[in-house]
């Protein structure tokens, strides 16, 4: 019987390191009360006036589906308010959601400092280039 050695599979790998990272930088958004992918839509929200959900979906490469999900919770506890605009929802942040900015940033740069401190600079670097390349590769070819 042949031995399976899950360290060759890409799956395998990028799991195993995404848990790692998704714990370390839940850690750092639990104490206000979100998730990385609930803070990640408020800071996003926070580079424009409005963003609709599919523009969220495409700047965090999340689906439609998932950012409906974090935007229903957001706005029960008041961060963002949804506005029809035509056919589409607009989304911005309420005063909450823009007085949570700060604390945000400064935990987003805390969390990027974890990282650079745990990996090394160049190591760290090396990886988010590669991730990125891959993924773009992978977002080409599949069109």
């Amino acid at each position: 019987m042949s031995s399976i050695n899950f360290e060759e599979c890409l799956y395998f790998a990028s799991a195993r390191l995404n848990r790692i990272v998704g714990k370390v930088s839940d850690s750092r958004f639990k104490q206000y009360g979100l998730s990385s992918t609930a803070a990640f839509i408020l800071m996003a929200l926070s580079q424009e006036d409005s963003l609709n959900p599919t523009q969220i979906a495409q700047q965090l490469s999340l689906d439609r589906s998932t950012i409906t999900r974090f935007l229903d919770k957001l706005e029960r506890d008041g961060y963002i308010v949804r506005q029809a605009n035509g056919r589409q929802m607009d989304v911005q942040l309420t005063a909450q959601g823009l007085a949570l900015q700060p604390d945000l940033k400064r935990e987003w740069a805390a969390l990027n400092q974890a990282y650079l401190d745990q990996l090394g600079p160049d190591f760290e670097e090396r990886l988010r280039q590669s991730m990125n390349d891959a993924f773009e590769k992978y977002q080409a070819q599949n069109k």
